[in-house]
């Protein structure tokens, strides 16, 4: 187990919190431990381990952040994903893209191996 100083935290958060992500970090106050800082994967562990809740904050998925408009391999334009969702509802019932679509299928299964 790494251990770092209080001022340890307050000048090399970053590297902290890197090293916690791998395994647990004590943190030590005046040479005594004070704190144990650990990724919230091992925290999750632990809890249930012990047959305890996970408090909300950490029991919640993490957020996904989205960067600009995805590119969509049938062409449809992601800025607005209700609208691409009503628009492909609406071809999929129709039986437009169904070429495409079985196309792009074949493509996601060569590049899992599947086929």
């Amino acid at each position: 187990m790494r251990e770092f100083s209080s001022l340890d935290l307050q000048q090399q958060s970053g590297e902290i919190q890197r090293s916690a992500a791998g395994s647990p970090v004590l943190i030590l106050n005046h040479g005594k431990p004070r704190s144990v800082m650990m990724s919230v994967e091992e925290f999750r562990r632990l809890k249930l381990a012990a047959a305890e809740a996970l408090p909300s904050e950490v029991a919640k998925p993490r957020a996904i952040v989205r960067r600009g408009a995805l590119k969509d391999p049938l062409g449809y334009d992601t800025a607005d994903l209700r609208q691409v969702a009503l628009a492909m509802a609406e071809a999929a019932e129709s039986g437009r893209n169904r070429d495409a679509v079985r196309a792009e299928i074949a493509a996601v299964e060569r590049r899992l191996g599947i086929s």
